[in-house]
């Protein structure tokens, strides 16, 4: 019997080995298919900002709220991407908490998180976000002077070295190599109602 179980056990084994890698080449070669009631629904839960005359919307699905930024409680504006992270965003510094629009009961992450929240003066949209290109838009009509920032900008990407082409079947595939960008901000002032400049507002908060 317990012969038996070995050899059953091993065949198991040998068998995993051979299936994983194979599920692994299928995925790599035909790719894998997202089913459009999944894509539907991650649409859903993506966040989005949008904005009126009274202030800039942050709806954040998963936690069933929306946070409302009035134009006067913003006080600074920063965009920040640092290669340490995996995405840009830009950071709302308020003079009070955002204001929470519930949109339904909220579930047990929104009773855990929403409690911080509620009392942080910071609001974070990061990249993902959709309409997160619009924001600089969004802020020139009510905000003077609004820096201008590159969103394509980055840190890996200074002066061009070298440039290959590479043409296989009906794909065209370009590598390039680029030294890194020495002059590159990884956090820049977009507004400041006191027009400091970011070294100061770093110094105001760790004061």
């Amino acid at each position: 019997m317990v012969h038996n179980s070995k050899v059953v056990g091993a065949y198991v084994v040998s068998g995993l080995f051979i299936l994983f890698p194979g599920i692994i080449l299928y995925g790599m070669t035909v790719g894998f298919r997202v089913s459009e009631k999944t894509i539907t629904r991650q649409i859903a839960q993506q966040e989005s900002v949008t904005s009126d005359h009274k202030g800039l919307y942050y709806q954040i699905p998963l936690l069933k709220t929306t946070q409302f930024i009035s134009w006067e409680i913003i006080e600074t504006i920063s965009y920040s991407n640092y290669h340490s992270d995996d995405q840009a965003q830009f950071n709302f510094y308020l003079t009070q908490p955002a204001f929470q629009i519930a949109s339904e009961k909220p579930g047990w992450i929104a009773k855990a998180l929403l409690p911080l929240i509620k009392k942080s003066k910071k609001v974070v949209i990061d990249e993902n976000c959709i309409n997160f290109p619009e924001i600089p838009k969004m802020l020139e009509k009510y905000f003077s002077p609004i820096h201008p920032v590159d969103m394509c900008e980055s840190h890996k990407k200074g002066t061009l070295l070298s440039s290959k082409t590479i043409v296989m079947e009906n794909t065209i595939q370009i590598e390039e190599y680029w030294k890194p960008n020495p002059n590159f901000e990884s956090e820049k002032v977009i507004y400041d109602r006191y027009n400091r400049t970011i070294d100061e507002l770093k110094q105001s908060k760790n004061s």
